[in-house]
């Protein structure tokens, strides 16, 4: 029987699938209604499902990917760009938090680069091969996590929207069109980008986290448990 892990605030699912190719069966909560979520989906709070003690009994681990525009990239660039304003965003990382030590759970919380999360290990996609996207994210648990053995390199990355660099990497964010590419093809080199996620919708995808950065956690956490 394969073990059970929780992803809380799943959205589409990139997360997810690193852990079921890890070997976890898991089920995906969001507030929000996701529709190309793979695996088996719950509408809830991520917060209140935190807090209900039978239900996690079920599970090994917990993931948590509370919402990160606090702390992203996008609020320094918008806040320099107009004025100070960036609007309201939650940052739920303290809330999480406190929650999830409360589980007495195993758990892992990702978030972007920037996050104040705990002595996090930092993941990078030129660690991994078939990436070409280098999406920087960072892991908090209260597990024994170790990075890849392979370090980081500089991708050859163009600014947003600006094509696809000579070593094949890409900005993926935004809305906007990408030099080069149509709609259709944009969503597809996305997805190949991000080591082939091919069940995702635009949006989605520049939400995304590559599913091999879960695969890799998920290994050791399995070795943990």
């Amino acid at each position: 029987m394969k073990p059970k892990l929780l992803d809380l605030f799943c959205k589409a699912g990139g997360c997810s699938a690193g852990y079921a190719k890890a070997g976890f069966e898991v089920i995906g909560v969001d507030i929000n209604p996701q529709p190309n979520y793979p695996y088996r989906f719950i509408q809830a709070d991520a917060l209140e499902v935190l807090k209900d003690k039978q239900f996690l009994s079920q599970f090994a681990v917990i993931h948590a990917s509370p919402p990160c525009q606090a702390h992203s990239t996008a609020r320094r660039l918008s806040v320099a760009r107009n004025g100070g304003k960036y609007g309201d965003h939650l940052d739920l990382i303290p809330q999480t938090r406190e929650l999830l030590i409360a589980s007495g759970k195993p758990y892992i919380i990702e978030n972007v680069a920037g996050a104040p999360l705990i002595n996090p290990i930092k993941l990078f996609g030129s660690q991994f091969k078939n990436l070409y996207t280098q999406r920087e994210r960072w892991f908090e648990s209260n597990m024994p996590l170790i990075e890849p053995d392979t370090a980081r390199i500089k991708m050859k990355t163009p600014s947003a929207g600006n094509g696809v660099g000579e070593d094949g990497s890409i900005s993926i964010c935004g809305s906007g069109g990408v030099r080069g590419l149509n709609a259709k093809q944009i969503v597809l080199y996305w997805g190949f980008a991000m080591g082939g996620i091919d069940w995702m919708v635009r949006d989605e995808l520049a939400e995304a986290i590559p599913p091999v950065y879960t695969e890799f956690l998920g290994k050791q956490i399995k070795e943990h448990i």
